[in-house]
């Protein structure tokens, strides 16, 4: 499965232990950065922990580059592998949607260096109706 998440904020790891097997203390994830390197540094193996007695277990861990990660988490008593990709970008949904909404107010004026192609218009226009939107 792939997830999308913005660089700088949590992800949050689950893993459902085979036969979701109960009290597991070794469930470990190991995090591989955008330049598909374990980043031992940073994260090395996160313990997850039991929610309640599931057998799912979690933990999380913030990205601090843009780029393709890979989480694998096992259990080493439990052996059950699970590995996720995570695309980390530099926005998230949240403010590509304040980008959208921002462009959706352009004036006719503006509209019209669309069509004109006077593009230091259109960036000008688009630079100032975004930033609050951005901001807020």
């Amino acid at each position: 499965m792939q997830v999308i998440a913005k660089s700088g904020n949590p992800i949050d790891v689950t893993y459902q232990a085979v036969k979701s097997t109960t009290g597991l203390i070794d469930v470990v994830a190991k995090i591989y950065d955008e330049t598909r390197v374990q980043d031992l540094i940073n994260f090395p193996n996160l313990t997850l922990t039991e929610i309640g007695s599931t057998g799912k277990y979690y933990s999380s861990f913030t990205p601090d580059a843009v780029g393709v990660w890979t989480v694998m988490v096992d259990s080493i008593t439990k052996s059950g592998p699970v590995v996720e990709t995570i695309i980390v970008t530099a926005q998230d949904l949240d403010s590509i949607a304040a980008t959208v909404a921002a462009l959706e107010n352009l004036s006719a004026a503006q509209v019209q260096a669309i069509v004109d192609g006077s593009e230091s218009t259109l960036l000008s226009a688009i630079a100032d109706v975004a930033q609050p939107a951005m901001l807020g």
